[in-house]
């Protein structure tokens, strides 16, 4: 069994949590019982600047015939110049029972901070349907749909402010198995149940390729809008990865 992937992050912007595409934590493995991965990033730069940054995440999965469990959790930590410039945390856990062939359920929770984007908390709860089907041998497409709650609390110019909103969960996924190269691509949109022009969404593109039996190299490209971020936060954020993936 495959038990573990090493990461080491080659470039990496932090984003905004607004959104977090789980699809890519969702190991499209067909053995039962346990598989994982492990990220792990750093990054240091001496002279005029010192700058630390350190990231690290674990990936876990299991399954059954009927059920799958898989969770993901990260810190990323950076201080400029001895002062703390970065610091996040997330954790998500799904539990997705298969009730057809193609069709299932799922159930999850998450939690997250961003202090430095003006995130105080974020956490919630949801559930929903998911339809999965494969086109042809090398094209996965998958399609969800579902609500969850959630409790947020910001920093404002103000003070602290807390909401709490229900929105809807609508994602797209595929995924393309080519003879050199993996291509994903996900888009989520998430409005707000009794305020739909309160929207998030992210677009997610992602490129792996096999530099042998157990590397792995990946590059991926993503977009984030939010029509109503924390004050001081722009609507738009775009980020840019190149990952290089050891497996043992």
């Amino acid at each position: 069994m495959q038990f573990a992937k090493v990461l080491l992050l080659l470039g990496l912007s932090t984003p905004v949590l607004a959104i977090s595409n789980i699809e890519e934590r969702r190991l499209q493995k067909d053995q039962q019982g346990f598989a994982g991965r492990v990220e792990l990033g750093l990054d240091a730069q001496a002279g005029n600047n010192e700058k630390r940054k350190w990231s690290a995440a674990l990936n876990g999965n299991w399954q059954n015939d009927q059920y799958r469990v898989f969770s993901w959790a990260s810190r990323l930590h950076e201080t400029s110049n001895g002062r703390r410039t970065d610091d996040d945390t997330f954790f998500h856990t799904r539990v997705v029972r298969n009730h057809r062939r193609h069709w299932a359920q799922e159930a999850f929770v998450q939690y997250e901070r961003d202090p430095f984007a003006a995130l105080s908390s974020r956490a919630l709860t949801g559930a929903g349907l998911r339809y999965q089907q494969k086109l042809d041998d090398n094209l996965l497409w998958s399609q969800g749909t579902g609500l969850f709650h959630e409790w947020v609390r910001e920093e404002e110019a103000s003070g602290e402010q807390s909401d709490q909103l229900t929105r809807l969960n609508l994602y797209t996924h595929l995924q393309w198995q080519l003879p050199a190269v993996k291509l994903q691509t996900t888009l989520y949109f998430q409005p707000v149940v009794d305020e739909p022009a309160d929207q998030r969404a992210l677009w997610q593109l992602a490129a792996s390729i096999p530099l042998g039996s157990q590397v792995e190299l990946k590059w991926q490209w993503q977009s984030r809008w939010d029509s109503r971020p924390p004050q001081g936060i722009e609507k738009e954020n775009h980020q840019t990865q190149l990952r290089l993936g050891i497996n043992f």
